[in-house]
């Protein structure tokens, strides 16, 4: 046979190893059509026990870098040259970077800056900023998995919201269920729960920015109406010895159970009344998507899309992020309230639907085909060759000198966007 005459799409990320953003791009790679593009993933760590899970035509090459490097970049361009790459896609903010750069050493290969949310803060750092308007200038695209996370961009990076393409996550609605009587009294069984407990739960990576602390404290005065009330918190991270040592001073012991993140979360989810997302940021939360794919009333805070995924009212409660009050009274009323909790748990299977895996899938493939067959002509700013100064300048609007650039010769876009 001869060569493989596909274009490819790299896909750049630390590791495979991590959260909701790592499971789903495995999860998509598994399922995107390859008729006509070839997918490629490139890990800046190592790439983590989840490779393994990757189909057999989706080749993954890990860089090892152990620190910021100058050279890494290359590395990457020289890859997508080798696999004859169209396009790359950064995922997340701390890979742009190195994409941007890869893009600059490889012509016409174009930049893809994905954005899913932050890992600390609310906001995009003055770095980010600079990258994304690099980005902007170098031809890039964005991709955000939530519409929250486009009007960030637009509002703090100053991004064209056309160049900024949302591309939802999706859950498999097949595995994802609502839980049997006997799956739910199992499960109960293997955590040690009471079997009438009234049982709120979480799961996710046990981060600060997760504002799991207050989950803790809403528990703590929640108790007091609630007497069978058993937190579930499912994860694990660098917050998990914080929570378990706050919970030791509530007294809260014999109320909240911390398993580590398993595999089979469908199953834990299906030991809930209710879920929690008390995020103080999010884009879209994959675990939310679970919670309510599996039927469960969830309470969460108006941050990122997860308002758009719980209509306050319908799938929910929506409250105020940082605030343990409104998030007792969410728990309060519902612990009391079985007919609305069963009501909200139909709304939100039903709202699952609308977030599908497939849909996903989808999205993703029209994305792709799009920006590598579509009629978008080359980007003006794309380096072709040109020096590194160049983009610098039309980042900033500023000389390397520091001069502002005369209105005449400022950067301006002139390739279609579809």
């Amino acid at each position: 046979m001869g060569p493989d005459s596909r274009p490819s799409v790299l896909h750049l990320i630390h590791s495979l190893e991590g959260g909701g953003t790592e499971r789903t791009l495995v999860t998509l790679l598994d399922r995107l059509d390859t008729s006509q593009l070839r997918h490629r993933v490139v890990t800046l760590r190592s790439a983590g026990s989840p490779a393994a899970m990757l189909p057999d035509h989706v080749a993954c090459l890990a860089l090892h870098v152990r620190a910021r490097s100058r050279t890494i970049g290359w590395r990457i361009a020289r890859e997508a040259r080798r696999t004859r790459a169209a396009c790359i896609h950064a995922r997340n903010t701390g890979a742009w970077h190195d994409a941007i750069t890869a893009a600059w050493a490889c012509p016409g290969l174009r930049p893809i800056l994905g954005f899913h949310g932050f890992d600390n803060g609310t906001d995009f750092t003055r770095r980010q900023r600079w990258l994304a308007r690099l980005g902007w200038c170098a031809g890039g695209r964005f991709a955000s998995v939530s519409v929250a996370g486009r009007a960030q961009l637009v509002r703090q990076c100053g991004i064209p919201s056309a160049l900024i393409e949302v591309l939802p996550n999706g859950v498999d609605t097949s595995r994802f269920l609502p839980s049997t009587t006997a799956l739910r009294r199992e499960m109960r069984h293997d955590l040690g729960i009471a079997q009438d407990s009234f049982v709120v739960g979480t799961v996710g990576s046990i981060t600060p920015i997760k504002r799991l602390d207050l989950l803790v404290d809403a528990a703590s005065t929640s108790v007091n109406a609630v007497p069978d009330l058993t937190l579930v918190i499912v994860g694990d991270g660098p917050s998990k010895e914080a929570v378990r040592l706050q919970v030791q001073n509530r007294g809260l012991a014999n109320h909240v159970c911390l398993p580590s993140g398993r595999d089979d979360i469908w199953r834990m989810l299906g030991a809930m009344d209710v879920f929690v997302n008390c995020s103080d940021t999010e884009g879209m939360s994959n675990a939310l998507l679970e919670a309510l794919a599996c039927g469960l009333t969830s309470i969460v805070t108006d941050v990122g899309d997860n308002s758009r995924l719980v209509r306050d009212g319908i799938e929910g409660i929506v409250i105020p992020p940082s605030s343990t009050d409104d998030l007792v009274r969410a728990i309060v009323s519902l612990a009391h309230d079985a007919g609305r909790r069963r009501a909200m748990a139909c709304a939100a299977r039903d709202r699952a639907a609308s977030y599908s895996l497939p849909m996903m899938v989808e999205r993703y493939d029209r994305f792709y085909r799009d920006l590598v067959f579509g009629a978008a002509g080359p980007p003006r700013y794309l380096a072709r060759g040109k020096p590194a100064s160049l983009l610098l300048t039309a980042a900033t609007g500023r000389t390397s000198l520091g001069r502002p650039v005369p209105a005449e010769e400022k950067p301006r876009s002139t390739h279609r966007v579809r």
